[in-house]
């Protein structure tokens, strides 16, 4: 009961805020729930179409030069089944000289493991010890392990002709985009703005993200072919597909260089190797690769990095590959396309404003010094 001439607080419009965020966040996990159990689909749908998105100037600049439409639908699409055909064929004989290199280091092998079996000694572990947890290994689960990856050869191939139907199809479709795109921009404009905003920064970050990695490959490739590393096609490879993993891909394509490095050359390879590799991606992908790109994709490093440990656990290797467009994706979906949304930019690396504003301050700031006499 209220006082006489009280008013009793009225608690319903802040339930009803509650009620919209939590059923927002029950939205969110159902969406992502569903998107982790379809990776297989999702992963290579989003792959096509940033691939898509890529070559899409090709068709354009044909079509601009008068080329028949189909004439340029089939260019745009033989360029991309050309770049992935390279990219495998590469792959592919980089392998098979790898597993040809491979039994050449068994007397290395068994000297480190008679190395490390000595370290375990000096750390007071016995043989019996060693011999117990060699033998708490399951057999039954080494071989599941092999079926697995038998299984994933064989999805790695279904998935490859997935990928090359949904490209071809890709290439076909946009040849409607923009009139798509144009019907749609009278009704929600922010939406369509948004979109064409996330596939020019997409299309930026692919390419550039590309040419800079072919680089490093290739200063990669020269450095381990001098210091005599076996398979030193396969790792340069590797670290052309790693980087376009932000902060971890380095990671990835370092371990197994360094190891062929010292089985192959002993620790002045490898301290060759692990010296170069941080030089070379830390100049080229940390430095140089920025001031090109010139921070068009406005994603912050915190926002970066995170996105990688996230699209990988929800999405597998190619969520990992493509993470960055599919934060951008995700921005331009969420934040991008509603006005009302804007103010959250900066937060997540669109700090084009706020670097202006704390400039004028800095200026201000010194404006205000007194001059030195």
């Amino acid at each position: 009961m209220s006082k006489p001439g009280g008013t009793i607080p009225s608690t319903s419009g802040h339930n009803s805020s509650g009620t919209k965020v939590l059923l927002a966040l029950a939205a969110a996990v159902i969406v992502l729930y569903g998107l982790s159990r379809l990776s297989s689909i999702v992963g290579p749908v989003f792959l096509a179409l940033v691939l898509t998105i890529c070559v899409y100037p090709v068709k354009a600049k044909l079509q601009a030069r008068g080329v028949p439409i189909a004439v340029a639908t089939t260019a745009m699409v033989l360029t991309v089944f050309a770049m992935l055909a390279a990219l495998i064929a590469a792959l592919w004989v980089s392998l098979v000289q790898f597993s040809r290199l491979l039994p050449q280091f068994q007397p290395q092998i068994a000297a480190y493991s008679s190395s490390f079996r000595s370290f375990l000694h000096d750390l007071g572990i016995s043989d019996d010890q060693i011999m117990a947890l060699v033998r708490s290994v399951d057999p039954q689960s080494l071989l599941s392990a092999a079926y697995s990856l038998l299984g994933g050869a064989v999805n790695l191939g279904s998935g490859l002709v997935f990928l090359m139907l949904l490209l071809f199809f890709m290439g076909i479709d946009s040849t409607y985009f923009p009139a798509m795109f144009d019907a749609a921009r009278s009704r929600r404009p922010a939406m369509v703005e948004a979109m064409a905003n996330f596939a020019k920064l997409s299309r930026t970050f692919m390419v550039m993200t590309t040419v800079f990695g072919a680089i490093v490959a290739v200063l990669n490739l020269v450095l381990l072919l001098v210091v005599g590393v076996p398979g030193a096609g396969l790792w340069a490879m590797l670290s052309f597909v790693c980087g376009f993993i932000p902060f971890v891909g380095f990671w990835i394509s370092l371990v197994p260089a360094a190891i062929m490095a010292v089985l192959a050359g002993g620790l002045p390879a490898l301290i060759a190797v692990v010296l170069f590799y941080g030089v070379i991606n830390s100049l080229i992908q940390s430095v140089i690769q920025p001031k090109f790109v010139a921070g068009s994709v406005n994603l912050n490093m915190a926002l970066t990095f995170l996105s990688v440990i996230f699209w990988s656990a929800l999405l597998g290797p190619l969520g990992a590959l493509m993470a960055v467009p599919l934060t951008l994706f995700a921005r331009a979906i969420l934040v991008d396309s509603h006005p009302q949304s804007v103010w959250l930019r900066p937060f997540l690396g669109d700090v084009a404003e706020s670097r202006s504003a704390l400039r004028a301050q800095r200026d201000a700031a010194r404006a205000l010094k007194p001059a030195k006499p």
